[in-house]
């Protein structure tokens, strides 16, 4: 009723001079609200209307007039106060246990609450026109371990959540077991098609680094060979450039798996590096005219 009731006053007769409006979108909720008034003595009214702009969408509308039974439980509830005083916030008597904080919080996300798709970033937020019933909500969100905001926008306040951790916890909290899970399952899916991604980024980044390494000593070979110096090489290296001949795209680790001297991968590493620095002082550079030929660049 807080979040989503009016109370008016007007002139007219005794009984009439007060009333209640509800209005949601939400069938479920009016029904249910319409419900525990009649249990509480108090008789009402439920209308169907559109809205008038926006997406027209169907409203259901409660309304119920002043009468004693109406007085009676609006004070029972906490819209009014023991003096009959409309009271903005949230009566302390009825927040005592924390079933009752549950019902609250429940019963403000189904008044004015709403929640981003799952498939988005997780984003809970409760509108109210009244900064002392925000106030409040947002203080027994904190002192349930939540970490909610509040902020004023276009005339009316908002309390909210951010992150699907506590959007979740929030929504299992208030009851909405189902609406919980898919949040979490969502964080679960986003999580792990990061963790793919990255793996595959870095895959990718590792296969470029060998590729280019290989091109680059093959590169240097062919220089050598062509220059006629391999054959004047230590035999070390020799065998290290028929290696890298054989098997032009392995990698360091399978090159050493290759090697009949059971070389490890830190040897051929050493190995080759010494044959690029061979070739380097014979003349040879990246963009020397056999890497070019090669299609090096």
């Amino acid at each position: 009723m807080k979040s989503a009731g009016t109370f008016r006053i007007r002139g007219g007769e005794e009984g009439q001079r007060y009333g209640l409006e509800l209005s949601t979108p939400v069938q479920a909720a009016a029904s249910l609200v319409y419900s525990y008034f009649k249990a509480l003595g108090a008789d009402g009214t439920l209308l169907t209307t559109r809205e008038h702009r926006f997406r027209r969408r169907l409203v259901y509308v409660l309304r119920l007039e002043g009468s004693p039974p109406v007085i009676q439980a609006l004070n029972e509830v906490g819209v009014l106060s023991d003096n009959f005083r409309l009271d903005p916030g949230v009566p302390g008597r009825l927040i005592q246990r924390r079933c009752c904080k549950a019902a609250l919080v429940r019963g403000a996300i189904i008044g004015a609450g709403s929640v981003n798709p799952p498939q988005r970033g997780a984003h809970l937020e409760v509108v109210t026109p009244h900064l002392a019933f925000a106030e409040d909500l947002a203080g027994l969100l904190t002192g349930l371990d939540f970490r909610p905001g509040v902020y004023l926008r276009r005339g009316v306040h908002v309390v909210y959540l951010k992150g699907r951790e506590q959007v979740s916890e929030l929504l299992a909290f208030a009851g909405a077991q189902e609406a919980a899970l898919e949040v979490a399952e969502h964080a679960v899916f986003k999580e792990v098609r990061a963790q793919a991604n990255r793996a595959a980024n870095c895959d990718q980044a590792n296969l470029g680094r060998t590729s280019a390494a290989a091109l680059e000593q093959l590169s240097a070979i062919e220089f050598l060979e062509s220059a006629e110096l391999l054959g004047g090489l230590p035999a070390a290296l020799q065998e290290v450039a028929e290696l890298r001949l054989e098997n032009p795209w392995s990698t360091l680790s399978e090159l050493a798996e290759e090697s009949d001297a059971g070389l490890s991968r830190s040897a051929v590493n050493h190995r080759l590096r010494r044959l690029l620095n061979q070739a380097r002082e014979a003349g040879w550079s990246e963009t020397s005219e056999t890497a070019v030929k090669l299609g090096l660049f």
